[in-house]
C-alpha cells in the first residue's frame, strides 16, 4: 500500500521547508515516524511543532549533511528514538548561479559537498542499519538538471545533480543484494515559496508556457513520488530515476 508507513521509520534531510517539507508531510501523515534533519535549526523546529499539531509523530536532528560526524549521528539517533530505519531521502542541496567563467573553486567545492558528498555521507551512515534490518530504501533527490543541465543554476549545480544519479544507480547494483533499493526523483520547475520570492511572475509565466501540464509543480507532487519509490509498491524497483517534471523535458529536447 503506497498511503500506508504506519510501520516505517523514514529521515528526510533538508526537510525544515520546501520539497522535504513536502515529503515529511506526506509520509508522516501516512504514518511514518519521520525524523527531520537540517541545519537550518529554527526554521526546523518550527516544521516539526506543525507537524506535531497534525498528528505527526518526528524528531528533529541538527545535521549539516557535509559532515561524516553528523551523518552518522543522525543515523544513531534515528535507531536511538525509533528502533530502525526503513527509508533514507536524500533531500538536503543548495544551489547556485553564474556562469562556468565566474565560477570560482570555493563555490564549486561547496555544492558538489552538500549536493553530492552529502548524499553519499547520509547514505554510508544509515546503509549498516538497514543490512542488519535486512533491506530498506533509499531515494535521493536529484533533479532535472541531472539529465540535461540546469538553464538557471550554474555548472556545479549541474554536475553535482548529473553526480547523484550516477551514485543512484551503483549503490543500487552494490546493495541490491541486501534487499536494499536505492532510486532517485528528479524534480522538474517547483513553485516553493523561496522560488516564488526569487522569480518574477513573467519568469513564471514564461516557464509554464514549456511545460505540458501547464502549471508548475508542488512539493507535494515530489512527496507522492517519493511516497510510492519508499512503499512496498515499489519492492521490485530499483537504480529507477523517476523524472516528475509535467513534461517539460519535452519541450526543450524538441527545441534541441
Amino acid at each position: 500500500m503506497v498511503d500506508d508507513f504506519s510501520d516505517k521509520t523514514v529521515i528526510v534531510t533538508g526537510a525544515a521547508r520546501g520539497i522535504g517539507r513536502g515529503i515529511a508531510e506526506k509520509l508522516g501523515g501516512a504514518g511514518a515516524s519521520v525524523v527531520i534533519a537540517d541545519v537550518r535549526e529554527t526554521k526546523m523546529r518550527e516544521t516539526a511543532s506543525e507537524l506535531r499539531e497534525d498528528g505527526v509523530t518526528v524528531e528533529t536532528v541538527s545535521c549539516d549533511v557535509t559532515s561524516k560526524a553528523d551523518a552518522e549521528r543522525l543515523a544513531e539517533r534515528t535507531v536511538d528514538r525509533f528502533g530502525g530505519i526503513d527509508a533514507l531521502v536524500n533531500n538536503a542541496g543548495i544551489g547556485s548561479r553564474g556562469s562556468f567563467e565566474e565560477l570560482d573553486h570555493e563555490a564549486w567545492q561547496q555544492v558538489l559537498d552538500v549536493n553530492l558528498t552529502g548524499v553519499f555521507n547520509c547514505s554510508k551512515a544509515v546503509v549498516p542499519e538497514m543490512i542488519d534490518q535486512d533491506g530498506g530504501s533509499i531515494v535521493n533527490i536529484s533533479s532535472m538538471a541531472g539529465q540535461n543541465i540546469s538553464y538557471h543554476g550554474a555548472a556545479n549545480y549541474t554536475a553535482s545533480k548529473w553526480g547523484v544519479i550516477g551514485l543512484t544507480k551503483h549503490m543500487a547494483w552494490d546493495l541490491g543484494e541486501y534487499d536494499i533499493r536505492v532510486t532517485a526523483v528528479c524534480p522538474g520547475s517547483t513553485l516553493t515559496p523561496l522560488t516564488e520570492a526569487g522569480t518574477s511572475e513573467e519568469e513564471r509565466a514564461a516557464t509554464t508556457e514549456k511545460i505540458a501540464m501547464d502549471r508548475w509543480a508542488s512539493p507535494e507532487d515530489h512527496a507522492a513520488a517519493v511516497a510510492y519509490l519508499v512503499s512496498d509498491a515499489s519492492s521490485y524497483v530499483t537504480g529507477t530515476v523517476l523524472e516528475v517534471d509535467g513534461g517539460k523535458q519535452l519541450s526543450v529536447r524538441n527545441e534541441i
